[in-house]
């Protein structure tokens, strides 16, 4: 590469062109004028939206696993049924209709998974115990290795290794498998990156910037992966359409992100848990400093982020990942999926009935 074509690249990458190109046809006057008619949603709306999700109940084959989950973990019941709900309004059109369910559970799995390791990154903020959590996954793990922790750890860990086996084994029953095995493996790999991110963001906070947030933490929605597993069992998807489907599947991902951080944001900050995109946001604009949130009191920081108004520019965000996947999602022809933008237009409304739940 000449000087002048290194010179070129890095402008290019230091312009708002660029930062703003990933949104297809969107700019910074387009995600100002945005409309989210989600956001007027009546109180009363809300409340119905939030007591349809506490009705929820489960198959005696997830209750099982909840039962599980809660003699290791620290979530309550609500964001169980708010992710069975969310993984229904989500759930791929292309699977076969005689796996749907089975992919659903599939899916939950996958959360109380992921939810497990992310709470090491988030709460514990245990570098050795993360990194041994992502093992668990690995095609030539052994599970004697468990041996080396003993107490509640060991449980933890024990819980994330039969999560693990037990949601690879019904996987490799899809009829898809095979072509997309490696895809779902990357995949997941992605999401352990979020988590590691997390735990770096949350021990440095001078680390954190939008860009990387960006990059990296919506994989913690493990929404890319589900979709990648409503594939293995899509038998009719064409995969010449893969690349396209990505896309519109990384949108979705994105527009999930966003929901998530405008509604637990507040808890995140009791936690001491900064590694949201909301927090590298008001980085970006100077509105706090890696040191206010090393040290401020909780409250005084949701003021000023509240002062800020700072979840409004997410909210114009969502809007432009929501219109470039409405565009992108008419490029495909061998599954209608205007049924997933629809449970994704609906999945932004969950979040907002949820506040002070997740």
């Amino acid at each position: 590469m000449t000087m002048e074509s290194a010179t070129v690249s890095m402008s290019v990458l230091n312009s708002d062109t660029y930062k703003t190109s990933i949104l297809p046809d969107s700019d910074p006057g387009t995600l100002n004028e945005a409309p989210c008619s989600f956001r007027h949603l009546l109180p009363e709306e809300l409340r119905e939206i939030s007591n349809e999700i506490k009705r929820v109940q489960f198959s005696p084959y997830l209750e099982r696993w909840i039962v599980d989950y809660e003699q290791v973990g620290q979530r309550g019941r609500f964001l169980w049924q708010w992710c069975w709900r969310g993984v229904n309004m989500t759930t791929l059109p292309s699977v076969d209709p005689a796996l749907r369910e089975h992919a659903m559970e599939s899916k939950m799995l996958a959360i109380f998974y992921g939810t497990l390791i992310d709470d090491i990154a988030d709460r514990e903020q245990d570098r050795e115990m993360l990194q041994f959590a992502i093992n668990l996954s690995e095609e030539e793990w052994h599970p004697e290795r468990l041996d080396f922790w003993n107490g509640r750890r060991k449980d933890y860990l024990n819980m994330i290794s039969s999560l693990w086996t037990e949601l690879w084994s019904r996987c490799k029953t899809y009829p898809q498998f095979v072509a997309f095995e490696h895809l779902l493996r990357f995949d997941n790999e992605q999401i352990h990156n979020a988590m590691r991110y997390a735990l770096l963001a949350n021990q440095s906070p001078g680390l954190l910037n939008s860009i990387e947030h960006d990059l990296y933490q919506p994989h913690n929605m493990q929404i890319m992966f589900m979709a990648t597993l409503d594939l293995a069992a899509s038998p009719s998807f064409d995969m010449d359409e893969l690349g396209i489907a990505r896309e519109v599947f990384w949108h979705a991902q994105r527009m999930g992100r966003i929901g998530n951080m405008i509604t637990t944001w507040e808890r995140e900050v009791l936690d001491r848990d900064f590694t949201s995109g909301i927090f590298a946001h008001a980085l970006q604009r100077g509105i706090v400093e890696p040191s206010d949130l090393r040290v401020l009191p909780a409250h005084e920081i949701m003021t000023m982020l509240e002062e800020a108004a700072c979840q409004d520019h997410f909210f114009k965000e969502w809007q432009a990942h929501r219109d470039a996947m409405t565009r992108k999602l008419k490029r495909i022809k061998s599954v209608d999926l205007t049924p997933y933008l629809k449970g994704f237009e609906q999945l932004i409304k969950l979040h907002l009935s949820s506040r002070g739940f997740l």
